[in-house]
């Protein structure tokens, strides 16, 4: 993103990008801005759910070989962002769809967004592991799972995404909380050193055409 051109984009997404998706059958998650305290800025990270690779597929078909509104849209950018890198997300076996955070009433105002680096191969392992053991500690102490993924064309990626419940607040809750006596967290961090080779996290705050608010 260019500085100072956030406002343009997020109005040329409300109005040209996000219909061309939604017609594609794409569905929007969340369109966040990094907070600038913890992630490079200023970057949007978008996310979009698809059922299936097939459907997948006619997006990308939708979007290279037939419409004219998307490279409409890949022009326009350039006077908004200097770059881009997009990522096709294999969710765990039990991750929330959009309609479960609906229905639950998860707001993604304020998110906590994790990039690993796992070991080759692993981050299956990794993703599971997440599920298992990290997530239920993560929500006792007021975290929403909106979701944990491995990443397609990588094998030593995944990437998790948690809403801070009560926001500002549940930020400052975590990290004063002490976290020896919890056995759950102690297996998880045992296992995840030996999948993990580093990570990276920080904050996103949801901008305006995010439905979970």
């Amino acid at each position: 993103m260019i500085a100072g051109q956030l406002d343009n984009f997020v109005d040329a997404f409300e109005q040209a990008y996000h219909p061309l998706m939604r017609e594609a059958g794409a569905r929007l998650v969340a369109l966040w801005e990094t907070v600038g305290i913890s992630l490079p800025w200023p970057r949007t990270i978008a996310l979009w759910e698809l059922d299936n690779l097939k459907h997948y597929a006619a997006l990308a078909r939708a979007q290279y070989d037939r419409s004219a509104g998307f490279r409409k849209w890949r022009a326009a950018l350039g006077s908004m962002a200097r770059g881009g890198e997009g990522r096709i997300l294999v969710p765990a076996a039990h991750n929330p769809t959009l309609k479960d955070l609906r229905d639950a009433g998860v707001s993604a105002q304020l998110c906590v967004h994790e990039i690993l680096t796992t070991q080759p191969d692993k981050q299956r392992d990794y993703v599971d592991g997440i599920e298992r053991l990290w997530m239920p500690y993560a929500v006792r102490h007021g975290r929403r799972w909106i979701g944990t993924y491995s990443t397609s064309w990588k094998n030593h990626e995944a990437i998790s995404i948690w809403a801070l419940e009560k926001g500002w607040d549940t930020l400052a809750e975590h990290y004063s909380r002490d976290p020896t006596g919890d056995v759950e967290l102690k297996t998880w961090m045992q296992i995840a050193i030996a999948l993990r080779e580093r990570y990276d996290d920080g904050l996103l705050y949801a901008l305006a055409p995010t439905p979970l608010k």
